[in-house]
């Protein structure tokens, strides 16, 4: 039986984003800086997600605004895609070998 996970709180990723936002212009204050990589992909997940929220309840346009930032940062952040499946090969397991693996001589001597 598998479980779906709970959907995110459109409220929750709302305060994501808002302290995201602020932590960026703390950090630019006085300086000319570029959002690194992994920021815009941060961004882009809580973007696409909370249009996610917004597309389940309905706000098709909101929904349509949110995905396009998404889009966005994706591209910004430099990601093309999901990872590609590769084919992996394995050895073929050996035969199982039964081994009597217990000392004999040596649980004799221990009894005493």
């Amino acid at each position: 039986m598998e479980k779906n996970p709970p959907p995110d709180s459109a409220w929750r990723l709302r305060v994501d984003l808002a302290s995201a936002k602020v932590l960026i212009w703390a950090a630019s204050v006085g300086r000319d800086v570029e959002l690194s990589p992994d920021t815009h992909l941060y961004l882009a997940t809580r973007y696409d997600r909370l249009a996610q929220v917004h597309r389940l309840r309905g706000r098709l346009a909101k929904a349509r605004r949110l995905a396009r930032l998404a889009a966005e940062h994706y591209l910004a952040g430099g990601w093309s895609g999901p990872p590609y499946a590769a084919a992996l090969a394995m050895p073929r397991p050996e035969r199982w070998v039964i081994v009597d693996a217990i000392a004999q001589s040596a649980a004799r001597d221990n009894v005493a």
